[in-house]
């Protein structure tokens, strides 16, 4: 005889630390058995415990008024239930053009509906009624798709420690028997019924399939397949986040990866490593890499030359640079001529250069006594050596400076060749100009001319700031 649904409820809200009263919790109720049997399960948990239950409804209106009448019914549910009822209801046609499609418009803004509203209540906990049937529903739809194991991982039980699924161990069948069990009644989406869409077609038309044809446990398995392979993703996770930590690096030029490392490893750990470098050369809001990427980038890894470049979209290249495989932004071209004041005391900020130097002028006594005249983000000069005022500016053919310990001018492009500079990063190198002279080559040099000594009175820092 299967477990009551409230134990199997109870048992999964304790085993995977999902809910510990008397934290506030927000139940999402569209009106279907999933939901409404999700709200009555916690009914019934506030009877035992007290604590702060509340109920949203987002009204999506693609259904006219079939959506309204969810909407009432759900509202009517709250009512009896004594629970606050938070709604909105969008305007007609709102997600109708929404480019990544309609299903995956509208889950976007029910998410962030739902989130908005748990922070406006309070509510430590956003509770979603998906069960078993959805998680093999899930798997099957990203196999299709063509999923990796992180996908085939399915729908988690918790996310980003505020959406928890207490019935994700539990069937479809079974909510419906505990309403039917409990008198309570429930409403039907007519659009589940809708074969043209894809989940649809998985829920009325190969699950059933394959329960007649191959396994009448069908879901359970799916079910147990997506636990696994979430349980090692999430190892493999760990493992890369760790490898990551010690390979990956944030640099002049960009983000770096070491390829003699990346391509001893096993090819599972290091396609996962390669979307992490790439992950952190892009915005948080970007999406994550897809399976061509990640193989175009394996294949800079294991065959790349020097120079070898991937155009991953617009503002990004990746580029093997002798031994390390750097992801760079790729600014729109820049006038040569054009340049940057740098006020002292001030700034100057440069956005198409991604750079921002401060400048402020100290006492000797102040400066104290630097162990080196430069480093990586700050240089230290002589204020009364500079021949004119700052500019921040971009190289120039013909540039000439003084390395600092040299004993005259050398070229700045055999200076930064010298130094294994590769070629698209030279010109994304910030130089602080005093006058006509080149002071201060950003992260590399300063010019000797204009070093600290015990003479010096008045000492210019420059320092790079974050852009």
């Amino acid at each position: 005889m299967p477990p009551d649904l409230f134990e199997s409820f109870k048992s999964a809200l304790d085993r995977q630390a999902l809910w510990v009263a008397p934290e506030a919790v927000l139940v999402a109720v569209s009106g279907g058995p999933d939901s409404v049997a999700l709200l009555h399960l916690f009914g019934r948990m506030r009877a035992e415990c007290k604590f702060p239950l509340s109920v949203a409804h987002l009204n999506h209106a693609l259904r006219g008024e079939e959506s309204d009448m969810d909407e009432a019914f759900v509202a009517e549910l709250s009512l009896r239930y004594q629970v606050p009822f938070i709604t909105q209801k969008l305007s007609p046609g709102q997600l109708g053009d929404a480019p990544e499609g309609m299903e995956a418009a509208a889950r976007k803004v029910r998410y962030k509906f739902l989130r908005d509203t748990a922070g406006r209540i309070g509510a430590a906990r956003v509770a979603l009624g998906h069960t078993l049937d959805d998680q093999a529903e899930t798997f099957l739809l990203r196999l299709l798709r063509g999923s990796g194991p992180r996908g085939l991982g399915g729908i988690h039980p918790a996310l980003d420690g505020l959406f928890i699924r207490p019935l994700l161990e539990s069937s479809r069948e079974s909510a419906e028997n505990y309403l039917r069990n409990s008198g309570e009644r429930w409403r039907e989406d007519s659009s589940n019924q809708d074969l043209s869409r894809t989940r649809n077609r998985i829920r009325h038309q190969l699950v059933p399939l394959l329960q007649s044809q191959y396994n009448p446990e069908i879901v359970s398995v799916l079910s147990r397949t997506t636990t696994v392979l979430r349980e090692e993703d999430e190892y493999l996770d760990s493992v890369t986040r760790e490898l990551a930590r010690r390979l990956v690096r944030k640099e002049e030029q960009g983000v770096s990866l070491a390829i003699p490392a990346v391509r001893v490893m096993p090819p599972a750990l290091r396609r996962r490593l390669l979307r992490s470098f790439l992950e952190t050369a892009t915005p948080p809001q970007s999406p994550p890499p897809d399976f061509e990427t990640t193989s175009a980038l394996e294949a800079l890894v294991t065959e790349g030359r020097h120079q070898t470049t991937l155009t991953l979209g617009p503002g990004l290249e990746v580029r093997v640079l002798y031994a390390d495989l750097v992801a760079m932004s790729t600014p729109a071209p820049l006038d040569e001529q054009a340049s940057v004041p740098l006020p002292v005391p001030g700034e100057a900020a440069w956005p198409e250069m991604g750079v921002r130097l401060r400048a402020q002028q100290v006492s000797r006594m102040e400066a104290g006594n630097p162990e080196s005249p430069f480093a990586l983000g700050r240089a230290y000069l002589d204020a009364d050596a500079l021949p004119g005022p700052l500019a921040v500016r971009r190289r120039r053919e013909g540039d000439r400076f003084r390395p600092l310990g040299a004993p005259g001018e050398s070229k700045l492009k055999s200076f930064l060749i010298n130094h294994k500079v590769p070629r698209p990063v030279r010109d994304r190198i910030p130089l602080v100009v005093a006058g006509d002279k080149i002071a201060w080559v950003v992260g590399y040099q300063i010019d000797d001319r204009f070093k600290v000594t015990p003479r010096t009175r008045r000492v210019l820092v420059l320092s790079k700031e974050l852009p």
